[in-house]
Formats: structure tokens, C-alpha cells, sequence
């Protein structure tokens, strides 16, 4: 799925996840959410919202702030939801070929909304007994406390399931790859990884690279967060020699790195040691664990390119 890899570098950025080791469990899916999900579903990435905005780590980041939000996100306070408030978990479900599908759960006043869209010139196309409300090749359906949004086909796709008595079983290798995921973590996401899915979410990725994650197949992402982070990306590729050669790319990027902020940053070099690379076979992981006093150097030093980039 696109949003593994980009999903993974967001959360390290952000510095979202815990500095204690969590007992291995099985990650869920509310029985909400599963309903909607097609057995189709090649890849799902879940974010708790609301436990994000309580979390230590984020509160002293933020220190009063409004939680960053996708775009867009922004303007729905006109329709009388505040997503600062109100939007407490949000499922991604990547589909088979582009089609991609957001559930969002939270206190969603459906008839308020609806009535800001319609005012605004939204008219509705009437699907299973839903309003559906397109904007080009994307769509918006909104039920009690849950909001659908993706393209067209992928929205229709979850009304369908939505109709079925009972909800037909989640692929196998999802499945096994939940199995994997740490019990509480706030972010995770399993599932296949597409060909150029650094790129897509807008991240360079040099000529090396790009060629290797040709060869990567599926992956897992996790973290939890507390007073530090903790985070772990696993990645599955097609042999053994491109697994080693994307962690011999990855452990050369942090020399690289290393070299630099001796001469530039010393103080942030323990943020070097909680980053690890290793292989096993076809599975390459990467493990980040970061304390919230080495996260707030590296917020202090980044804060002067973040604000000239904002003006």
C-alpha cells in the first residue's frame, strides 16, 4: 500500500510512539469499521486520534496548540465539527488498483453537515437508501457518528458491504500480518506496498532507491506514544539480496548522517542510537526508539526551516 513507507517517515518526523518495550498482540478492527471493508482490502492503516491528542509527548509538543491535521480538515469546522474535538479514530483501507477508502469515527452530526453541503451547492446522489456526495472522482457519505470519503468506486464498494448480513473475512495475509502488531499502539498499518509509494506521498527518493522498493512486497508499521517514541517498520521483499541491499542503503544513510552531526550537532547524535537496521531473510526492520528530551532538540534545531518554509 502507498501509505506504509510515507505513513512510517510522517510518524518518525512527528516523533509519535512510547520508549518501553510493549508484549507482542493482535491489533483489531471495531466491528464499525470491519463491516465496510470489502474482502478486496489489500492494505489497512489505522491512526487513533483521540489518543494521540492525550498523549504526553504530543501535549508538550504542542503546548496548547491545535494536533496538525490533513488538509482540508481545516474548513470543517463551518459544518460544525471540529476535528481538534471531534474526530476520534480514522481507518484507511487501500483496495484493489488505485481505489482507496477513509472511515472516520467520532461525535459527526451527519444532518448538520449535510445541510452546510447542500447550502454550499452539493446535491445528492441517492446509493442503497445514502446520500452520496461526489466532488469529481471523489465521495462523501456520511451515516451516525462515521464519515466515508474516498473515490467513488471504493465509497460504493463499502456501502455494498455495509448490506451483507455478515462481513465477509479480511484476506489471510492481513490477518497474519495484524497478528504481528503491539497491543495499544496509536498508529499502524499492514498490507501490500505499491511500486513508487515513497514518491507518491511526495517524499524524494534517489535513483538507488526507487529501483529496490520495486522489490518490496508487502509491510507492517507501528507505534505508540507516551513520553518518547517507539516505532517499528518491517518491510517484505522479493528475495534476500534486495532485503540486504535496502538495509545496507538504510544503516549507510545513518553513517552518513552520523559524520554530519558530529561536525555540525553533536547533541543529536543519541538520536542515531535508537535507530536500528537489521535483516533477516526476505524481512528487512527498522526499529526507533527516542526519548521526548532528544525529540524536543531535534523540534528546536528543525523550528527555524519549518517557519521560513511557512512564510
Amino acid at each position: 500500500m502507498k501509505w506504509v513507507l510515507g505513513a512510517a517517515l510522517f510518524a518518525f518526523a512527528m516523533g509519535l510512539a512510547v520508549t518501553a518495550p510493549i508484549p507482542v498482540a493482535t491489533a483489531t478492527i471495531d466491528d464499525v469499521v470491519l463491516k465496510f471493508l470489502p474482502p478486496e482490502t489489500m492494505g489497512i492503516a489505522f491512526i487513533d486520534v483521540a489518543a494521540l491528542r492525550n498523549a504526553p509527548l504530543v501535549q508538550s509538543v504542542l503546548q496548547g496548540k491545535d494536533l496538525p491535521l490533513p488538509g482540508g480538515l481545516g474548513d470543517a469546522a463551518k459544518t460544525g465539527f471540529d476535528p481538534q474535538r471531534d474526530l476520534d479514530k480514522v481507518t484507511f483501507a487501500k483496495l484493489a488498483g488505485k481505489d482507496g477508502l477513509a472511515i472516520a469515527q467520532g461525535r459527526i452530526d451527519r444532518f448538520q453537515i449535510e445541510q452546510y453541503l447542500r447550502d454550499n451547492g452539493k446535491v445528492p446522489e441517492a446509493y442503497l437508501g445514502q446520500n452520496l456526495y461526489r466532488d469529481r472522482d471523489g465521495a462523501l457519505v456520511l451515516l451516525d457518528n462515521v464519515a466515508l470519503a474516498g473515490q467513488v468506486d471504493a465509497v460504493k464498494k463499502a456501502l455494498d458491504q455495509m448490506q451483507l448480513p455478515g462481513s465477509l473475512p479480511l484476506r489471510t495475509d492481513l490477518r497474519t500480518a495484524m497478528q504481528t502488531i503491539d497491543p495499544g499502539s496509536h498508529v499502524w498499518a499492514v498490507g501490500d506496498v505499491s511500486n513508487g509509494a515513497l514518491g507518491a506521498v511526495g517524499v524524494p527518493v534517489a535513483a538507488q532507491g526507487a529501483e529496490l522498493l520495486k522489490a518490496l512486497r508487502s509491510g507492517t508499521y507501528q507505534m505508540r506514544v507516551d513520553t518518547g517514541i517507539q516505532a517499528r517498520a518491517t518491510g517484505e521483499f522479493a528475495d534476500v539480496q534486495s532485503a540486504t541491499n535496502a538495509g545496507d542503503l538504510a544503516r549507510g544513510a545513518i553513517t552518513i548522517a552520523r559524520l554530519q552531526l558530529t561536525r555540525q550537532q553533536p547533541d543529536l547524535l543519541q538520536l542515531l542510537d535508537g535507530i536500528q537496521v537489521t535483516n533477516s531473510g526476505t524481512t528487512l526492520t527498522v526499529q526507533i526508539i527516542e526519548s521526548g528530551e532528544q525529540l524536543k532538540k531535534l523540534q528546536d534545531m528543525l523550528r527555524p526551516t519549518i517557519e521560513r518554509r511557512a512564510q
